[in-house]
């Protein structure tokens, strides 16, 4: 997102009033928490840890439009096309790193990571504001969840149901010698 951002302590304030005043003389707000932070547009980001494994984004600006409020929920796609975006270059490195042969194609905020001698297998990461679907094409057996194992984990968290749904190809013995030796050096 080309964003400069900094750990930092950030504070929730009643007002704004109490924000610009009351903040001078150290008054730390009615709640503290650590966040990354970052400012795009006039708009200030703050990826807060609101639990042990679960952050928020929330942005301000000091004075809230039509137009700003519009731009804060762009950012905040943005924001969420990034996230999983490193979820798949995890799957892409994982993938290199064995020597097989990687491409992504990218189309409105879905992934597609083609892979293999002949590109010939692909794993799918779809989603909209509040479902990630992922879908394993051409492989057969554990490999299957292998494949998708980082992209699971970076994109859920204890508080929320993961729902996984298992193709036949999964119990299938792998008779493949490229997903073979792709699976043992994955």
């Amino acid at each position: 997102m080309g964003l400069q951002s900094s750990n930092e302590l950030v504070a929730t304030f009643n007002s704004d009033i109490a924000k610009k005043v009351f903040s001078r003389f150290g008054y730390m707000g009615t709640m503290q928490q650590r966040a990354i932070c970052a400012c795009k547009d006039g708009i200030n980001m703050f990826m807060c840890k609101i639990a042990e494994s679960q952050y928020e984004l929330v942005c301000e600006h000091p004075a809230i439009t039509a137009a700003i409020e519009k731009r804060m929920e762009e950012l905040a796609l943005e924001y969420q096309q990034a996230y999983v975006e490193v979820a798949v270059d995890m799957v892409v490195k994982k993938l290199e790193n064995t020597g097989t042969p990687t491409r992504v194609e990218k189309n409105r905020g879905n992934y597609t990571v083609n892979f293999g001698p002949s590109l010939e297998y692909k794993v799918a990461v779809s989603y909209d504001q509040n479902t990630i679907k992922e879908e394993v094409f051409g492989v057969k057996g554990s490999f299957c969840t292998a494949l998708t194992e980082d992209i699971e984990n970076i994109l859920s968290h204890p508080e929320t149901e993961l729902v996984t749904e298992f193709k036949e190809e999964m119990e299938m013995v792998v008779e493949d010698q490229v997903l073979q030796v792709i699976s043992l050096e994955f």
